[in-house]
């Protein structure tokens, strides 16, 4: 991958720092129809500037134009969700009460005020909704935070040109300078002196498992501990009990695989596991499954680098596992093609290899035979925290899919009921997150509405006067 931008040295780090905690107590200041109008100029410079957005993400990551349209779109709409937040200002108060009820008592006032200058790193598989100007940026700045960006070395023109709108918005709207920036950096140190910075208040990170968890020990083991709110791997299982199997194996062996192939399975919602239980009556759904997969369109992947890890993780598998489905024998010039293959086992092998349970992000997924209701438990008890889970059952099926909706609640942040998790719709009740290792506290979400609660934190004031 060519070098486009030089990685910023420490000291660039640390300027860039001391402009974010200098404007941070400036911008958090201001009113909320300053920063609402902010953020509406971002989204409408955006939108007319959709086409070269789009085009120059294309190049930078192959998701298709149709996709990044779609993500774009998303975007805007989240930018004025949050710019609406900020002009009501509803994010601020909290409830007032008088002390123990008495009269003359002093009263308790309790606002949100914003955390501080607060740290993004984006994905690699939205270079839009999810990076310089996505929901972890945009709901920080509607609450009065300052955010610093670090760009992904996979898409970096496509940050530095999201990054120039917003650094042209902020000087047109008189917005503090230091209040958005924008750093670039290959090599880890940048992320390490970024994260353990002192003017830095809060991290949001979406990425590998592996990454996540050093940033997040980083955080806890800085002099001053600071929240890091990481999205991370996920194994997302699905569970289809038998009598939906049988009665419905050709619709439901097309959406799992629809599902795990979508944009080349590199979702962070991809079914990487669906669970069934061992009969001979699943013979017409595993054929369905073969079928499916063999007759997928082939789609090039991220980059090399994810296409690697990829295929190494794939390697792992056929080394351990027998191979149900896959298209690899179609021929292709497409640049790191994204096969698809669909690895079978049963639930003992399951349960005691606990490396068979690592999140392979591309179109890859485990089907595991459970001999019986016994055995479909304890998968689901070994397995660990996930962004979603999924039931399919029929409706006499419903009694035992409540007993399995009891176990899978503590496992996961989201469950869909017959139907399949990838796609976020954004709004109010949407949750984006999870138990460990999906993500690093599993009471927040980031995505939707509520995302901006990760960047706010509550002041009590006693026998304050009353303005």
């Amino acid at each position: 991958m060519p070098v486009l931008f030089s990685d910023a040295s420490k000291q660039e780090i640390n300027q860039s720092l001391l402009l974010a905690e200098q404007a941070f107590n400036k911008f958090r200041k201001l009113d909320g129809l300053t920063r609402a109008k902010f953020l509406e100029k971002i989204g409408n410079e955006v939108e007319k500037n959709s086409n070269d957005i789009v085009t120059i993400a294309q190049n930078e990551t192959c998701l298709g134009k149709t996709r990044l349209e779609m993500e774009l779109s998303r975007t805007v709409s989240e930018i004025h969700t949050f710019a609406k937040l900020a002009r009501s200002e509803e994010w601020h108060n909290l409830p007032t009460q008088s002390v123990g009820g008495k009269i003359n008592a002093p009263r308790l006032i309790t606002n949100n005020i914003p955390i501080g200058p607060v740290l993004v790193i984006g994905a690699c598989n939205f270079p839009l909704a999810i990076s310089v100007i996505g929901t972890d940026t945009i709901s920080a700045l509607s609450v009065g935070c300052t955010v610093v960006v670090k760009a992904h070395p996979a898409h970096p023109q496509t940050c530095q040109f999201l990054a120039d709108i917003v650094i042209k918005v902020m000087k047109q709207s008189e917005i503090p300078l230091g209040t958005f920036q924008l750093i670039h950096g290959q090599n880890y140190k940048v992320t390490q002196n970024l994260v353990t910075h002192p003017n830095t208040s809060c991290v949001a990170f979406t990425g590998s498992l592996r990454g996540g968890a050093k940033l997040s020990k980083l955080s806890s083991q800085r002099k001053k501990p600071i929240p890091f709110h990481g999205e991370m791997g996920s194994l997302n299982p699905v569970i289809a009990l038998p009598h939906k199997v049988e009665q419905h194996p050709e619709q439901l062996a097309s959406d799992y695989i629809q599902a795990v192939t979508l944009f080349a399975g590199q979702m962070c919602t991809k079914p990487g596991a669906l669970f069934i239980i061992d009969s001979n009556c699943n013979t017409p759904f595993l054929n369905q499954i073969k079928e499916n997969v063999e007759r997928q369109e082939i789609l090039p992947m991220l980059n090399s680098d994810v296409y690697e890890n990829f295929e190494k993780g794939v390697h792992f598998l056929k080394q351990n596992l027998s191979l149900l489905a896959t298209n690899d024998n179609q021929l292709t010039s497409i640049k790191n093609p994204a096969y698809c293959r669909i690895f079978e086992l049963d639930s003992t092998e399951f349960i005691q290899n606990t490396d068979l349970r690592t999140e392979a992000f591309g179109p890859a997924s485990l089907l595991i035979k459970c001999k019986d209701e016994n055995s479909l438990f304890q998968c689901i008890d070994s397995c660990e925290g996930s962004l979603t889970a999924s039931i399919h059952c029929s409706k006499k099926e419903y009694p035992l899919a409540q007993r399995i909706t009891q176990k899978l609640e503590s496992k996961v942040g989201r469950m869909v009921w017959n139907g399949f998790p990838p796609g976020v719709t954004p709004g109010p009740a949407t949750h984006h997150g999870g138990p460990w290792p999906a993500s690093t506290n599993s009471r927040y979400t980031s995505i939707g509405k509520e995302a901006y609660q990760r960047f706010i934190r509550p002041v009590c004031r006693q026998g304050f006067p009353v303005n």
